[in-house]
């Protein structure tokens, strides 16, 4: 008895492949199951937690960059402050004009007190609202430069001693490059700007503040 012949497989319609692709296989090792996932699953790339207020990277269009005349006011504002309180610190205990007259070690207490005023003065302001007295009257405030957010304190406090550093290594000439490098830079940073990665925006009553965030 002969075996009746088996019916042939259906051969792919080669109009219907080219209507509808094979889909790409899924990621291997996936953890939520088979993909092919979007590029971005919840609606696009995620925003840092300023970047409606300062655009993306924290250099949108609503940022301003601090003046360099409001920054060289600010600074002699917080510069004056600064001496004022050393002098009320030091004046009564080693006496009026220490810190250009008088003993060596006299003198060296003199500076050493001026030093910690000041960077108390500074880092303490800076890392608590991103500003001293001398930049609230000259509506400037010192944000991150990579995201427009706050500064914490250890960028302050490098920020300051970067300052002091290259002053004293250099005997006064770093120091003076330093301030003057906004002069040029396209985002007015100085030297101790670009270390501690901070930058001095512009902060009137009306833009938003990050550091109330």
């Amino acid at each position: 008895m002969t075996e009746p012949p088996r019916p042939e497989p259906p051969r792919p319609d080669p109009e219907k492949t080219r209507r509808d692709p094979v889909p790409a296989p899924p990621p291997e090792g996936s953890p939520y199951g088979p993909g092919p996932w979007p590029e971005h699953p919840y609606g696009g790339p995620a925003a840092g937690p300023y970047a409606s207020a300062y655009g993306p990277g924290g250099y949108g269009s609503d940022l301003e960059y601090g003046g360099r005349w409001r920054r060289l006011i600010a600074a002699i504002i917080d510069g004056l402050i600064v001496y004022a309180g050393t002098w009320i610190v030091t004046a009564p205990v080693l006496g009026f004009r220490t810190m250009y007259e008088g003993s060596v070690g006299r003198q060296a207490v003199a500076n050493l007190i001026a030093g910690v005023v000041a960077f108390l003065y500074y880092v303490l302001q800076h890392g608590r609202w991103g500003r001293t007295l001398g930049k609230r009257a000259m509506s400037l405030r010192v944000v991150r430069a990579d995201d427009g957010g706050p500064i914490s304190y250890g960028q302050a406090a490098w920020r300051l001693l970067f300052a002091y550093l290259v002053s004293l290594a250099t005997c006064g000439v770093g120091g003076l490059v330093d301030v003057a490098w906004i002069l040029w830079d396209r985002r007015r940073q100085a030297l101790h700007d670009k270390v501690a990665r901070t930058v001095v925006v512009r902060a009137d009553a009306d833009m938003p503040d990050p550091y109330l965030e």
